[in-house]
């Protein structure tokens, strides 16, 4: 199950913003995201990349740039 391949990589569920997320990688994933998308691409998500410098978000459609920049305030 998707959710619990996020677990495994240390990322916990945020029940008020319904993301798991990880602060050491800085990844965000929809709650529908992880619901919508298989296993493989799951896995693929986790072990990908990024630049580090700010927070990636995979959600089904993209977040408006307002909500980005909101939930990396909340972030931090």
């Amino acid at each position: 199950m998707n959710k619990d391949i996020l677990r495994k990589a240390n990322y916990w569920f945020d029940f008020d913003r319904a993301l798991f997320l990880n602060r050491a990688t800085k990844k965000a994933f929809s709650l529908e995201f992880v619901d919508d998308k298989p296993e493989d691409e799951i896995l693929q998500r986790i072990d990908e990349s990024t630049s580090g410098s700010g927070w990636t978000f995979y959600f089904n459609s993209p977040p408006s740039e307002g909500v980005r920049r909101e939930l990396e305030r909340m972030l931090g």
